[in-house]
């Protein structure tokens, strides 16, 4: 049921030779903060990379507080553009299957801001599957996947009821932290990119992005697999293959490396609460 769907979005998943372009800096807030925004940012950066995690008090890991200017500029995301494979895990599916000859697409996306959800909505149509990654009814993350590449998005194209362009709707739910590496994912110029498997020792790379307390993902791609490692501060989330979608131990990725074409990119950066996002009515087209 959902697992169709969602094997349809990473069937299509395939890689490329373009790089995504680093996304444009945040704006300050206010005016009176325009002098300071500078280090402002660098202080946000340093925080989340360097800072040590700390806990609610249900035992949840939560990111390091960004700075004020860069948690109130609520910036963009990436600009559009083709990008590496990026398949998403499974997740807690709260509507199933859902066909637009009768759900409108639109106003679903607009409930599910309304509801601050955080998860994913993926709408798989005959030759093209989109998927909108949300945090708390924000847009962090656009990608659309079809004709043999996987791209970063700037909005959705949903059918509405009737129009004869029939698409299956799903919604899942992620752990918010979860969301916020999938973003980064897909939204973070990668900081190595292409390493070819043959050289590249896995848990000695975990293991050096645990000391460097990165948040973000390390991608291996195949000519028939992909797979993603999760990390927030240097620990691993959880990891999954285009095959093996369910959120699983980092060595669910490691056979991936051994393929003769195997290769390895880390897209890791700053993390900051709230993270860029867009208003879910401004991915409607």
């Amino acid at each position: 049921m959902a697992d169709d769907i969602l094997d349809r979005v990473r069937s299509f998943a395939s890689r490329s030779d373009e790089q995504p372009v680093e996304e444009p800096g945040e704006e300050p807030a206010e005016a009176e903060e325009t002098a300071a925004t500078e280090a402002a940012e660098e202080t946000a950066m340093a925080d989340a990379k360097a800072a040590p995690q700390v806990k609610d008090a249900g035992g949840a890991e939560q990111a390091p507080a960004a700075a004020p200017s860069a948690a109130r500029s609520g910036g963009g995301l990436a600009p559009a553009g083709i990008i590496r494979a990026c398949p998403i895990p499974s997740g807690a599916v709260i509507f199933g299957e859902l066909t637009s000859a009768f759900v409108d697409g639109p106003r679903l996306v607009s409930f599910l801001g309304e509801r601050r959800h955080t998860g994913a909505i993926v709408d798989a149509g005959r030759n093209r599957v989109q998927v909108a990654l949300l945090y708390e009814g924000t847009a962090v993350g656009l990608v659309a996947v079809g004709e043999g590449a996987t791209r970063r998005v700037e909005s959705l194209s949903l059918p509405a009821p009737g129009s004869g362009d029939e698409h299956q709707l799903t919604v899942l739910t992620y752990r918010p932290e979860v969301t916020l590496a999938l973003a980064q994912l897909v939204n973070t110029p990668e900081r190595f990119d292409r390493m070819h498997g043959s050289f590249v020792d896995l848990p000695a790379l975990l293991s050096f992005l645990r000391r460097e307390r990165a948040n973000g993902a390390v991608r291996v791609t195949t000519g028939e697999d992909a797979g993603v490692i999760l990390l927030r501060a240097g620990e691993v989330l959880g990891a999954y293959t285009r095959h093996l979608p369910e959120l699983d131990d980092e060595e669910v990725v490691f056979p991936l490396a051994k393929a003769g074409d195997a290769e390895v990119d880390v897209c890791v950066g700053a993390l900051t609460l709230p993270p860029p996002s867009i208003p879910v009515a401004s991915i409607l087209v």
